[in-house]
């Protein structure tokens, strides 16, 4: 809500006309007493406010400062902001005084009628910064922090978390490449199997990863001698997961290749069963020990603060 003990009728609190039909572009300092005025006399033709979006921006501001990133605040030529509202209320409730470029004689709904900008993501920062990153790395990284259950990728720490498991992210995917070469069965979960494999990688079981990836490719494509876990990695997926969602089909065949990884810790050949239930397909059990909670960002749910490098 905003404040209501500042005079705002006052003319002299802007020192510019939001008011113009000429384009002209200046640069400000816009102080909180500016932008509460702005945002009561000069937004009436605007988009409804998101309070998350002010608390992101005010959290932004707090952390790093007011960030020079060229953004401008945009008056069209009836007086009314077309672009700033949440900054400017970010900058009323964290009481700075911001250097901010200010345009003014915009056209009115203009908005409605030019093509919009494309939305950055955390891909596109990657992106930015390593032209050799490829979009399907970046989707594995993605996952890999999903199962981690962790930090997710963000454009704030997307560039962080790309440095830490690029090379994780690259020997993984390697990894599975020969497999999705010869076997299209679990093409949509190609994904899954690199993040696996990823995090196999970093924990220094690229061996056990590589084995179990050459065991079930020989048991889908019938070259070579079948092995019991692989047998039934593929029996139990096929019985369990016909009448789940997709969403619940992505989580079962993570939490089984993370199952067989230790199954192999034991049996190398594949000469051991799968062994588990349905029932035992789940965080609450899996957590408990194993590939899976090696895995995992905080399986304890220990209150520390997060980091991209293992803690267990």
């Amino acid at each position: 809500m905003l404040r209501t003990s500042m005079n705002l009728t006052k003319t002299n609190i802007l020192p510019f006309n939001p008011i113009s039909e000429e384009y002209q572009v200046n640069i400000f300092d816009i102080t909180p007493e500016m932008a509460e005025y702005i945002l009561t006399n000069n937004n009436n033709d605007n988009r409804k406010i998101i309070k998350s979006q002010v608390n992101k921006i005010a959290k932004s501001i707090r952390t790093d400062g007011w960030l020079m990133d060229g953004q401008p605040l945009t008056f069209n030529t009836d007086g009314n902001i077309t672009e700033f509202q949440h900054r400017l209320l970010a900058i009323l409730e964290t009481g700075i005084t911001a250097r901010t470029i200010v345009v003014t004689g915009v056209t009115p709904a203009c908005f409605s009628r030019c093509a919009p900008a494309k939305p950055r993501r955390a891909e596109d920062e990657i992106q930015r910064k390593d032209k050799t990153a490829t979009q399907s790395e970046v989707s594995t990284l993605r996952q890999l922090l999903a199962r981690r259950q962790g930090d997710t990728l963000t454009i704030q720490n997307s560039i962080d978390q790309w440095i830490y498991w690029r090379y994780y992210v690259r020997a993984g995917r390697t990894l599975i490449d020969s497999f999705f070469d010869s076997v299209d069965d679990y093409n949509p979960w190609q994904r899954t199997f690199a993040a696996w494999a990823s995090l196999m990688v970093s924990v220094g079981e690229e061996e056990i990863a590589s084995n179990f990836m050459s065991l079930l490719q020989e048991e889908v494509t019938g070259d070579g001698q079948a092995s019991c876990l692989t047998r039934e990695f593929r029996d139990f997926f096929k019985e369990h997961s016909v009448y789940m969602s997709n969403t619940g089909r992505t989580e079962l065949i993570y939490q089984m290749l993370c199952v067989s990884a230790d199954r192999l810790c034991k049996k190398p050949d594949g000469d051991i069963q799968f062994g588990l239930s349905i029932d035992q397909m789940n965080h609450e059990y899996l957590k408990k020990k194993g590939t899976y909670r090696k895995f995992l960002d905080n399986p304890d749910n220990i209150q520390i603060q997060s980091s991209p490098i293992f803690s267990n």
